[in-house]
């Protein structure tokens, strides 16, 4: 079963522009989620979201056993946008308090008190409750519907439709840097690569095409490294895949 949104799309999507650009979305601030909701098999989505926030006690923690200038360090949650630089020559160590660990609730709540700052005043009278849901459903929500349910769903039609290729899920740190989700293997050789989007991937909003600019960007660095293509797999929900064209290019591989 999917998370629904709890508040108006309109006020929802009027933050995506802004999030992006807070880089609140990055590992630095959220953890590698792609990679936390595979560790365990989660029965219900709220065994996920549950699991997420407890990660986060864990890290917090590890923390408090920490110096007081590497927790402020860890606890930044703009350095990533502002010193990249001293984010990318951390020990890896102390990285991996903020890569491999979800957060607590109180530390989302933090993040949407950042966002709303931004965004209160664009119009749409937007609330420190509605800013929370965007962060929640963000972090949570899409993916738990995205990785769980759309992925795991469009990674079944696929491997009944091509059962001579493997299909094997990425680390969140290879989603991250390439924008790819699935290693398409034949006989054990890497063939290609896919990332699996929803319809409105290809919608004509200006942060949904910053996202694909973005990850355009990622992926021709994946192909450059690894010397296949990368495609992008169009599906709902169900695993129904909308650009069945994509197929072909999949079969003549």
């Amino acid at each position: 079963m999917e998370f629904f949104l709890s508040i108006p799309l309109e006020k929802f999507r009027s933050t995506n522009a802004v999030w992006n650009e807070l880089m609140l979305n990055d590992p630095w601030s959220v953890g590698y989620v792609t990679t936390l909701i595979e560790l365990v098999p989660f029965e219900k989505k709220e065994d996920w979201e549950n699991y997420y926030y407890n990660s986060g006690a864990s890290r917090d923690e590890l923390i408090d056993k920490l110096n007081a200038n590497e927790k402020s360090v860890l606890n930044n949650e703009s350095l990533v946008r502002t010193n990249k630089t001293q984010v990318d020559n951390l020990d890896w160590n102390l990285k991996n308090l903020n890569t491999q660990y979800g957060r607590t609730i109180n530390q989302l709540r933090h993040k949407s008190e950042i966002l709303f700052e931004s965004v209160k005043n664009n119009g749409l009278n937007l609330t420190l409750n509605d800013c929370f849901e965007c962060v929640r459903f963000r972090v949570i929500c899409e993916t738990w519907n995205g990785v769980i349910v759309r992925e795991r769903n469009t990674i079944k039609k696929l491997q009944t439709l091509f059962p001579n290729l493997n299909f094997k899920k990425v680390s969140g740190e290879m989603d991250h840097t390439f924008a790819v989700d699935y290693e398409v293997l034949k006989d054990g050789v890497l063939i290609s690569a896919i990332q699996i989007k929803p319809p409105s991937y290809f919608w004509n909003a200006p942060y949904i095409r910053n996202a694909r600019n973005a990850n355009k960007y990622k992926n021709e660095k994946y192909q450059k490294q690894f010397n296949v293509t990368v495609f992008d797999v169009i599906s709902d929900s169900t695993g129904n895949i909308r650009n069945q064209e994509i197929l072909k290019e999949l079969q003549d591989l």
